[in-house]
């Protein structure tokens, strides 16, 4: 308020009020602290304790307050935006974004079923393996998946390795390995050629027989050998024994006679 006075030549006087009105319109300045990335804490889904440091702020008439949105100092997996405000003394404000970013990366655990051995499916070289069984998982955060590399039931013979994949809602993933192992117990088949007779040869004790034949085989997995136990295409008069013996690829064996 500005008291204007007049006195005239006699020493009368009078008075008026002037008010000049100043307005600060100046905004505050304000600098967020840097960035932030930081991992999950052990066995949680978030970080604790995270320190965000102090913006640099400046103002014409002097600096009232400094705030952020995010009073707690635990910040979930993924990106908070922090929202800090300097407000000067004469109500003006402006603000600016910090970001939390916070990376899960703990691996999800994974043990895998138990290992498999079974005897091959009848008539196939190879077995029908239903279920597998079920990993036992885990993660901080949750599992999103859990998958194996062996899309069919059926396992050939010998070992197989199933590997098993468990990944986490933030992608991390883990594995494990499960084997199943068919074994070949199925024996081959075999039919022996027919039972033969004949007679000595003139002036011998003893025929000579130069083809017995050839038996009938069949395997699930394929015959490796047949054999007979008569090496000489001479047999003696009376009954002689040929024992024919059909190995499989796998070592399975069996006979006629």
């Amino acid at each position: 308020t500005v008291l204007w006075t007049v006195t005239d030549v006699n020493g009368n006087t009078a008075t008026c009020n002037q008010t000049i009105t100043i307005t600060d319109t100046h905004l505050p300045t304000i600098i967020c602290p840097d960035d932030i990335n930081v991992n999950v804490d052990a066995g949680t889904c978030n970080a604790t304790g995270v320190s965000l440091g102090t913006p640099t702020t400046s103002d014409n008439c002097g600096v009232a307050t400094i705030v952020n949105n995010h009073p707690s100092t635990t910040y979930p997996v993924g990106t908070t935006t922090v929202v800090w405000t300097v407000t000067d003394v004469n109500g003006n404000s402006s603000t600016c974004n910090q970001v939390v970013t916070v990376t899960d990366n703990i691996a999800p655990s994974i043990t895998c079923p138990t290992n498999i051995t079974v005897n091959n499916t009848t008539g196939l070289c190879g077995a029908i393996v239903s279920p597998l069984g079920t990993p036992t998982t885990s993660d901080n955060c949750g599992v999103q998946s859990v998958t194996n590399n062996h899309i069919f039931s059926t396992y050939p013979l010998g070992t197989t390795t199933v590997i098993w994949t468990v990944t986490d809602v933030n992608g991390n993933t883990s594995t494990c390995n499960q084997t199943v192992t068919v074994v070949d117990a199925q024996n081959p088949t075999i039919t022996c050629p027919s039972n033969i007779s004949v007679y000595a040869a003139i002036g011998s004790c003893s025929a000579e027989v130069s083809t017995l034949g050839t038996p009938t085989t069949s395997d699930n997995c394929g015959v490796a050998s047949v054999v007979n136990n008569h090496s000489s295409t001479s047999y003696p008069v009376g009954t002689t024994t040929v024992v024919w013996t059909v190995t499989d690829v796998n070592g399975n064996t069996a006979t006629c006679n």
